[in-house]
């Protein structure tokens, strides 16, 4: 069960991402976001998806050199195909384009299709706050990736559809949301699985509908399903973000016989000095945290956050105690960087 320095980790992730192909520029961004997610506790975010991509090169269903491609441009639009390349890569690629076209006109909406898993959301849209703008991302999965049931159903038909929203505060510590549409993310399924942890038991049901809470029953054949968040709401709001994704980015939407799993990006940047000056907007959000953290704990000793403060401590604890990484998770990471011919830090 080693536990890492975030430098090293880093350092190695960046080494691999290099020995498959990504130009160093491309490869140090995508090791940068994954070790940030792990960070800031997204585990399932983390270094676990270095070994799904160099598989996902390994099977050619990405193009590490791939350069995203505007091919529809409109004052406050553009529709860009991320050409199979990796995900942070295409991601961030759509958020510059929007934050551009945001600063022009006040309001941006940029799909993404074509793109490699993306990773954690939150990082694009805190893209926008150096530039006092909020925005929010609608993630699908091109219609492949079926981990959910539609509500009342029990064979899954839609993917954990995430949804993101970040805007400024006047502190340090942004207001940052980030999170899938069903119970939990698939990372953290899969992230259970290779901790060999039981799953808790509101996550999953098997192929019969029933709940379990083994995390292999997700995978099998047939498959079984990962519950929406809030029942019925979050069913809703999954349907919504294949609409957003898949069918308004160009992505494709979730049907029989759908594809490799692409992600499909809906971007929305708000230049937030077109409504209100953005001190003002800060001021006013910290004073409407403020009111929020004024509410008496539950728990005795206990207080109230808001989304993006458990994170942001998160990050300064395991910057000063490192990144735990489980042990077959390291084990895959340590494989794919032998194949490579990538040295492994010592732990």
């Amino acid at each position: 069960m080693p536990i890492l320095k975030p430098e090293p980790l880093e350092r190695l992730a960046r080494e691999i991402f290099d020995a498959i192909g990504v130009p160093p520029a491309g490869a140090a961004w995508m090791a940068t976001l994954l070790v940030r997610a792990n960070l800031r506790g997204h585990d399932s975010h983390g270094v676990i998806r270095v070994p799904q991509y160099v598989d996902s090169w390994k099977r050619k269903e990405s193009d590490p050199k791939a350069e995203p491609t505007v091919v529809r441009d409109g004052p406050a639009t553009a529709l860009i195909d991320g050409r199979r390349g990796f995900g942070q890569i295409v991601a961030r690629r759509g958020m510059e384009v929007a934050m551009e076209k945001a600063a022009a006109i006040g309001v941006a909406g940029v799909g993404v299709y074509n793109s490699n898993h993306i990773g954690r959301l939150a990082d694009y849209a805190e893209m926008a706050l150096e530039r006092d703008m909020l925005a929010m991302l609608f993630v699908n999965a091109g219609g492949a990736g079926q981990r959910m049931a539609p509500w009342g159903g029990r064979a899954p038909r839609l993917s954990t559809n995430p949804l993101a929203f970040a805007c400024p505060t006047g502190s340090a510590v942004p207001i940052s949301l980030d999170v899938a549409t069903t119970v939990a993310a698939e990372g953290k399924v899969r992230l259970k699985r290779n901790r060999r942890e039981q799953t808790p038991p509101a996550w999953l049901i098997d192929s019969d509908g029933k709940p379990t809470t083994d995390p292999n029953a997700l995978y099998g054949k047939p498959e079984g399903s990962i519950l929406p968040v809030g029942g019925h709401k979050g069913y809703a709001l999954a349907l919504m973000v294949d609409v957003l994704g898949g069918v308004l980015a160009r992505a494709g939407y979730s049907r029989e016989n759908p594809g490799p799993v692409l992600n499909g990006i809906f971007m929305t940047v708000v230049d937030i000095a077109r409504f209100v000056p953005a001190t003002t907007f800060r001021a006013e959000v910290d004073d409407l945290i403020r009111y929020l953290k004024t509410s008496p704990p539950i728990t005795p000793g206990g207080e109230v956050m808001y989304p993006g403060e458990p994170e942001a401590r998160t990050e300064a604890d395991r910057r000063r105690n490192g990144v735990f990484v489980e042990d077959e998770t390291w084990r895959q990471i340590e494989q794919a960087a032998r194949e490579l011919g990538v040295s492994v830090p010592a732990v």
